[in-house]
């Protein structure tokens, strides 16, 4: 038995296709294929079992994989160790978020960041996307952390901010001199929304659906910031986060007034639990936790 074999398997084992634990791993399908099946003959079990085009852990593939994980887990650790030591250990830390806490909450993390003398040489690559596209360059392992408005079970989750929604509304707009308003004075009012796939969206929807109304929908928008302009043009009005650019000369942000959860979004940051976590990305993790984490209510 030998560590390829055990990553090989630790990988299949996760991702569950053949085809793409080969591309993650950088070997041909027949290697992993050869080198998982030599696995099998050696610990006289099968790991795995196919039916038509899934494979899925067989039940001895299921109590095995907890040791592998551990095992690589501990061999990871001292490899870092061994980097830290000599001064090489990783220092870069690929953080992704959504673009509504561009300018409000990074900017204050990477400041408290840096201000910890320790973490100097610590750089950062960022990713702005949409909070589902950057869970998922989370899970394919393209980033290390994450501020999500969105989490699964896979994922570590801590509470960092809440985000009240708001309602924005053109400068012409009959609502637009008031300050604040309920679901009732828009819930008829043309809508401009986030796609099907987006945490906002659902969280408009469940609004929707617990006060027995139908939305007007009139556009369906990628970003925060197609709705802002579709809003000034006068097109309807959309319910969003605080953001850049929410209060321009020809839009206006006005408080929404009401209890319901579906309008304040929760601001999570997110890593993988079955990833290894470089020195720099614990600190980071670290420092994010202690400065910005707010316990649940």
């Amino acid at each position: 038995m030998t560590l390829l074999q055990l990553q090989y398997f630790e990988t299949l084992a996760r991702v569950l296709h053949y085809t793409r634990a080969a591309e993650e791993l950088h070997i041909s399908q027949p290697s992993l294929s050869y080198s998982i099946s030599e696995l099998e003959k050696e610990l006289d079990v099968k790991l795995f079992e196919k039916e038509s085009r899934k494979i899925s852990l067989t039940e001895y593939g299921e109590r095995f994989l907890p040791y592998v994980q551990e095992s690589l887990m501990m061999m990871n650790k001292g490899t870092d160790m061994l980097k830290k030591m000599k001064g090489s250990a990783p220092s870069t830390v690929r953080l992704g978020y959504f673009n509504s806490i561009s300018s409000s909450l990074i900017p204050s993390v990477v400041e408290k960041v840096y201000a910890d003398p320790q973490n100097k040489d610590i750089r950062f690559q960022f990713m702005e996307d949409t909070t589902l596209d950057i869970f998922s360059l989370l899970k394919e392992g393209k980033l290390d952390l994450i501020f999500s408005a969105h989490r699964e079970d896979w994922a570590e989750s801590i509470t960092i901010m809440k985000q009240p929604l708001y309602l924005m509304v053109s400068i012409e707009h009959p609502l637009s001199k008031r300050e604040f308003v309920t679901f009732n004075d828009y819930a008829k009012e043309p809508l401009i929304v986030m796609g099907k796939s987006s945490s906002l969206r659902m969280s408009v929807d469940r609004s929707f659906s617990s006060k027995g109304a139908v939305p007007n929908i009139v556009f369906e928008v990628r970003e925060c910031n197609a709705a802002l302009q579709y809003v000034g043009l006068g097109f309807g009005v959309s319910v969003l986060p605080e953001m850049p650019g929410m209060n321009t000369e020809r839009v206006c942000a006005i408080p929404i007034a009401e209890s319901d959860r579906n309008f304040v979004r929760t601001v999570y940051l997110c890593w993988d639990k079955g990833r290894i976590l470089s020195p720099a990305v614990q600190s980071v993790r670290n420092t994010i936790v202690q400065s910005f984490a707010t316990p649940e209510p």
